[in-house]
């Protein structure tokens, strides 16, 4: 009982002691920081973002069109070469003797002309005078028919000879053709992208020798879907950026394909750059932004402001000091810019920085307001 009445004493002076202390105070409500933007209308243009391999504006993949051994190769990789200049040669001994034949045959052919000329010169005389003589009976009429016959087969005769001269003409322009064959020249003005021959080798027309590449101007090919390619129209400027060469230029588009590629079901379209620096290189990426239409009076904000969750996308909007979560539906983006098409007003301060720190109806601090919020 003495033990209780001790026990009850220490507890009685822990409950008075414990009383005097002082009371707890409320934790302070912790302010995320945040940087707000407000939504506005704007006009926003739809933009397809892609990208294509650069090549040449035109490439001429050069074979001979004879066979040969090659004797001389007058360029390498990277020359710049013109029009009709000699690329290289192929052994042409025996095309040299055809045309050399050949050319002797068209002057054995112009001979036959002047022969049956004079043959025909000497039939009308002969002609004329047994006319002449058969008129004054001092002739047969067979006699004077066979100076007929004659004047008549010697006018056959330099037709004949006439014919000769064009088909060994003929014959003449087909020996230069080929032995011209034996020399092979650039079809176009450009730069030399490889050379596949060597002297001593075997070339023929089933084999690339060397190819010649205009890199003046250089175009991409690109592949876009049906709903894009409604919007595309030749001569419509694209912005093309070649990221290896952090450099962005202007192309045109040149050609979009009437038909869609049966494998793809995707419409070619070729863009044209102009590259008179020559920096650009054929096989380099380009990056394209291509304008497909516009949103007029679309309600945007900064695409970094729009959060995703499970499939859909909602903001954070600033309303009486605390971050409120709202859901909203997207439209296009472009550039740094989002389309909301649902759930925003314009106006609304919306959290685009320290979104992914807070929660609906955290409590926030503005640091920063973009676009002229007043908060």
């Amino acid at each position: 009982m003495k033990r209780l009445t001790v026990l009850g004493i220490l507890l009685l002076i822990v409950l008075v002691l414990g009383g005097c202390g002082k009371k707890d105070t409320p934790l302070e409500e912790v302010l995320v920081p945040v940087e707000i933007t407000k939504a506005q209308v704007a006009d926003l243009a739809h933009t397809v973002n892609t990208s294509g391999e650069i090549m040449a504006g035109a490439e001429a993949a050069v074979a001979p069109k004879a066979s040969g051994r090659v004797t001389a190769v007058h360029v390498k990789v990277g020359d710049q070469v013109r029009q009709g200049q000699v690329l290289f040669e192929l052994d042409a001994t025996e095309a040299r003797n055809a045309k050399t034949l050949s050319a002797a045959g068209v002057n054995v052919a112009m001979s036959g002309v002047n022969r049956a000329q004079q043959t025909l010169t000497d039939a009308e005389l002969n002609y004329n005078r047994m006319k002449e003589l058969f008129e004054a009976q001092a002739v047969s009429r067979t006699q004077f028919e066979q100076a007929e016959s004659g004047l008549n087969n010697a006018r056959i005769g330099l037709q004949l000879a006439q014919e000769q001269v064009v088909q060994s003409e003929a014959t003449n322009q087909n020996a230069l053709d080929n032995y011209n064959n034996f020399t092979v020249t650039s079809p176009l003005t450009g730069l030399v992208a490889s050379v596949g021959i060597e002297n001593g080798e075997m070339a023929s027309p089933q084999a690339t020798a060397v190819t010649v590449v205009q890199l003046d101007t250089v175009k991409t090919k690109l592949q876009l879907s049906e709903n894009v390619i409604v919007s595309i129209k030749p001569g419509v400027e694209v912005s093309v950026t070649i990221n290896s060469l952090n450099k962005t230029v202007n192309g045109t588009v040149i050609s979009v394909a009437p038909k869609a590629d049966p494998s793809t079901r995707a419409f070619p379209v070729e863009i044209q750059l102009n590259n008179e620096q020559g920096d650009i290189k054929a096989g380099m990426v380009a990056q394209l932004n291509l304008e497909t239409g516009i949103s007029k009076g679309a309600v945007v904000m900064p695409a970094d402001a729009v959060l995703e969750r499970d499939g859909q996308y909602f903001v954070y909007a600033v309303e009486d000091g605390k971050a409120k979560e709202i859901a909203v539906k997207t439209g296009v983006t472009s550039g740094q810019l989002v389309e909301i098409t649902e759930g925003v007003q314009e106006g609304q301060d919306i959290i685009v920085k320290g979104n992914h720190l807070v929660t609906d109806g955290q409590a926030v601090e503005v640091v920063n307001a973009q676009g002229g919020s007043d908060n």
